[in-house]
C-alpha cells in the first residue's frame, strides 16, 4: 500500500525455485537462477528479444578486422562495478579468462585469450584462433559476464561472498529456500535505472499458489504462470506471453537397428500428427513445431519469410506404412520411448505411442526422473526413441547446428556424417551473411530430410503481473530485465 503518497519501492516476484548459487559464470545454471542473476551481472553485448538483434550493453561498439581473426571491443564510458572499481579492458580480459577455466567453456570458443590484449582502459582486442561468427552471440550469453579483477582477487574467487558485477541491482539478503532480495545500484551507468529500488524474489514452488499471490496482492508478479491459470489471470491482471527459442523434439538411437535406417525414421515422422498432438497435450500453450528450429531464431527455415522456407510437418499414415514395409518391417516392431519426468512430455508420449501403434510399432513408455533419464540418454545411450529440447541457446543458430556435429555433447541420437560436420564448420566461419544463411538452411534441410530428429512443439514463457507494473521486458535466455520496470 501507499504510505503518504510515496511511490512503492519494492517489486515482489513469486518464483518457482530458489537460486542455486551466486556464481554468474556457472554454465549449469538453471533458467530460474539466471532470471535472478541477469539483474546483477551483465554481458558486453545484449541480444534483444524477440528481434534477436545484438546491441551495445557494456561494450559501446565492436568491430572485426578484415579476415575476422581479431575482434576489437570498445567499452562504454563510466561503467562502475558494485565494489566501487571502474570496469576496464583488463577486467574484461580477466573475466573471459575466468570463463575459459570454468565449467562454462563454450562461450570462449575459438578465442585465443593468451594473445588477446588491452589497447587502453576502454579498448581490448580478442584474438581468434580462426574466424568464428558466433563469437558475437557468445559475448551476449548471460553467463559471459564482466566483473572486477581486483574484487575477484580480493574475494579469492568465492562468488558467495563477492558482489563485483556491473548490473542495475546488487545482492541483498538471501534466505536460502525462501527468498532472494536485490538492491538498486546507485552508480548504474544509465540515469534513472533501475526505477524500482528493491526487488524480492519469493520462492513458491506450487504453480497455483504463485498466481494466488498476485491475485491477493502478496506479489506484484509471478514467473512461469501455469496454463490452467491463464484465463483467470487475463481477466484480472496483465499476462506476458512470449515464445522461447526452444523446440521439443523426438529422436532415435541411430547407433542401433532399426533406427539406423532412414526409412524407419521417416515412417515414424509421417505417423506423428504434430498439430493434433499439440491440441490434445498443450492446453493452448506454445505452438506446434513449424520447422527444425523456431522461427524467432535468425536463419531458421521455419520463418515463412525465409527464401529457404519449406512447410513442415506432413502427417501421412499411408506413407508411413509404405516406408516401414519398404524397410523390411511390414508388421512393425517394438521399442522403448524415454519421455522423462515432465507431465507435458509424458502426455505427448501417450499420444505418440497410440499413433505408432497404428503402423504396428509397439511402444513401451519409460518415464524416469531427470537425473536418471539424462544418464540413460547421454551417458549409457540406453534408449530407442526419446524426447528432449533443441535451442539456439546463445541466440546464434550455430549452437543448434552443433547438435548434429559428431561427438557433440548435445548429439544424444548418435548422428555422425563428415559432410554435415564440414557444413557446420563452414557456416560458423562464413563472414558473408547471405552465404551463411544459405549454409544454415542446407544444414536444417539435411536434418529434416534424413529425419535425424522430429520437431514436436515450441515452448512459451508466460508471466503475470498486476496492472500497475509498467515497462516489463524480457531479455535473452528468458531473463526479464527488471531495470525497465516502474510502478504507475
Amino acid at each position: 500500500g501507499d504510505d503518504g503518497g510515496e511511490a512503492k519501492d519494492t517489486l515482489t516476484i513469486a518464483v518457482q525455485a530458489d537460486m542455486a548459487d551466486k556464481d554468474p559464470i556457472n554454465g549449469s545454471s538453471t533458467n530460474d537462477t539466471l532470471k535472478i542473476k541477469a539483474n546483477v551481472y551483465e554481458t558486453l553485448i545484449e541480444r534483444t528479444v524477440p528481434e534477436g538483434e545484438y546491441k551495445p550493453l557494456l561494450a559501446e561498439s565492436w568491430e572485426f578486422n578484415d579476415d575476422a581473426t581479431e575482434l576489437t571491443m570498445t567499452l562504454r564510458e563510466g561503467v562502475m562495478c558494485h565494489n566501487g572499481e571502474p570496469l576496464t579492458a583488463e577486467d574484461c580480459l580477466f573475466s573471459l579468462r575466468c570463463l575459459r577455466e570454468s565449467s562454462n567453456t563454450s562461450v570462449t570458443d575459438h578465442m585465443d585469450l593468451e594473445n588477446s590484449y588491452a589497447v587502453d582502459e576502454r579498448t581490448f582486442v580478442i584474438v581468434m584462433d580462426e574466424p568464428y561468427m558466433p563469437v558475437i552471440a557468445n559475448l551476449s550469453f548471460p553467463t559471459c559476464v564482466m566483473f572486477s579483477q581486483k574484487g575477484y582477487e580480493e574475494g579469492n574467487g568465492d562468488w558467495a561472498n563477492m558482489d563485483i558485477g556491473t548490473g542495475p541491482y546488487t545482492w541483498g539478503e538471501w534466505s536460502i529456500g525462501s527468498s532472494v532480495s536485490l538492491v538498486g545500484f546507485d552508480d548504474y551507468y544509465v540515469e534513472g535505472q533501475p526505477a524500482i529500488k528493491n526487488v524480492e524474489f519469493r520462492v513458491i514452488s506450487e504453480d497455483g499458489n504463485r498466481y494466488i499471490e498476485v491475485e491477493t496482492g502478496g506479489a506484484d508478479m509471478c514467473y512461469n504462470l501455469s496454463s490452467v491459470d491463464i484465463e483467470a489471470a487475463e481477466a484480472n491482471s496483465d499476462v506476458f506471453r512470449e515464445y522461447t527459442t526452444d523446440n521439443c523434439y523426438l529422436s532415435f538411437n541411430l547407433r542401433n537397428s532399426p533406427f539406423d535406417d532412414v526409412r524407419v525414421r521417416q515412417a515414424i515422422a509421417y505417423a506423428l500428427d504434430i498439430d493434433g498432438a499439440w491440441e490434445v497435450c498443450m492446453d493452448g500453450v506454445g505452438q506446434p513445431a513449424e520447422g527444425l528450429l523456431p522461427s524467432n531464431i535468425p536463419d531458421s527455415i521455419a520463418d515463412v519469410d525465409s527464401p529457404y522456407h519449406v512447410d513442415y510437418p506432413v502427417y501421412n499414415l499411408e506413407k508411413a506404412k509404405e516406408l516401414l514395409a519398404e524397410a523390411g518391417y511390414p508388421d512393425g516392431f517394438s521399442c522403448r520411448y524415454h519421455v522423462g519426468h515432465m507431465a507435458v512430455r509424458q502426455a505427448y508420449g501417450e499420444f505418440f505411442a497410440n499413433a505408432l501403434g497404428q503402423i504396428g510399432i509397439d511402444v513401451e513408455i519409460v518415464a524416469l526422473d531427470a537425473a536418471t533419464n539424462s544418464q540413460a540418454l547421454k551417458v549409457e545411450h540406453n534408449f530407442d526413441i526419446y524426447t528432449w529440447g533443441i535451442s539456439a541457446t546463445n541466440g546464434d543458430i550455430d549452437y543448434a547446428n552443433r547438435f548434429f556435429y559428431t561427438d557433440n555433447a548435445n548429439n544424444i541420437f548418435g548422428y555422425s556424417d563428415p559432410e554435415m560436420d564440414a557444413l557446420i564448420d563452414a557456416a560458423a566461419m562464413e563472414a558473408d551473411s547471405a552465404k551463411r544463411s544459405e549454409l544454415n538452411a542446407e544444414i536444417q534441410q539435411k536434418v529434416l530430410d534424413e529425419c535425424v530428429i522430429v520437431p514436436i512443439y515450441q515452448q512459451e514463457d508466460i508471466h503475470c503481473y498486476t496492472s500497475d507494473l509498467q515497462g516489463f521486458r524480457n531479455g535473452a535466455f528468458q531473463a526479464p530485465l527488471l531495470k525497465y520496470c516502474y510502478f504507475a
